[in-house]
């Protein structure tokens, strides 16, 4: 695994009235195929101004501490090395695996955990699984997580601004966040995992190509400070963010929450690795 390595170049520039930085109390550094993120605090969910907000989004403030979070979606020659199978539709290597339920992104952490020998983040029991949250093994992020590392510091509606593009992200073109900005030809597929800028943290895809599986049950937030939050200890539905290609620009905002069932598949949903620090 490489070294430590800071970041130094990882996206364009914005604008200082459109991204007010909320840096974390150690930059972030690359880890070979992740990227440390250093603990912080940041407002978690969406203003009540934001366009096209949705009721679940109610903003609370959040302190997270340090962790890694891979740079790019899990591919698919990453999962097959894993599991011996490819379930996706769009087929290539290069691209990120799609068709593969909560169940399996929990499997296939545990499997990469034991093919490099690091202990297990999951306890798995039949459908009842259990995260051991000391585990240095391989892991879904927390939809905190997941959140603090997409936003990258940014309090607009996308880490690019207060707008997205087609050129900066994939998704249902046809149906932009901004009238008239940001449209383009519609993909109607995914794209490799390392399309497009990084977002100032060095991480790509962020918004859009496939929304990804988080570890949280989905229910209502809880409105007052939270550090390290993990969701409810029990629900019907697991959290997924970011959005995918089949999305509208506003379902890849930072703050937009989806949710299916744990055994829910399509092709429009991956998922992307954790892991503490050691």
């Amino acid at each position: 695994m490489a070294g430590l390595l800071l970041l130094t170049d990882c996206s364009k520039a914005q604008s200082e009235d459109e991204q007010k930085q909320l840096p974390p109390s150690d930059p972030p550094v690359e880890q070979g195929d992740f990227i440390q993120i250093g603990g912080g605090t940041f407002m978690m969910g969406s203003p009540a101004d934001e366009r096209w907000r949705e009721h679940d989004e109610v903003q609370h403030q959040v302190t997270i501490g340090a962790y890694l979070i891979a740079k790019h979606e899990v591919s698919q020659a990453e999962y097959r090395s894993v599991t011996g199978t490819n379930p996706s539709y769009f087929q290539e290597d290069s691209r990120p695996v799609e068709m593969v339920s909560w169940y399996d992104a929990i499997h296939f952490c545990n499997a990469l955990s034991q093919a490099e020998g690091l202990e297990p983040a999951y306890e798995i029991n039949g459908s009842e699984i259990t995260w051991n949250r000391d585990a240095d093994g391989f892991r879904l992020p927390t939809e905190a997580e997941w959140e603090y590392a997409c936003r990258a510091g940014t309090t607009t509606p996308f880490n690019t601004g207060r707008n997205i593009t087609v050129e900066q992200s994939n998704w249902y073109s046809s149906y932009p966040y901004i009238e008239g900005e940001g449209g383009g030809a519609y993909r109607r597929q995914t794209v490799d995992v390392n399309e497009f800028e990084s977002n100032p943290w060095g991480l790509y895809n962020m918004h859009g190509n496939v929304s990804e599986w988080c570890w949280d049950y989905y229910d209502a937030y809880d409105s007052t400070p939270q550090t390290d939050p993990a969701g409810p200890e029990a629900g019907k539905n697991r959290v997924a963010r970011g959005g995918g290609w089949y999305d509208y620009a506003k379902h890849v905002r930072s703050a937009y929450r989806s949710a299916a069932p744990a055994d829910y598949v399509d092709y429009k949903r991956g998922f992307r690795l954790a892991r503490n620090v050691k």
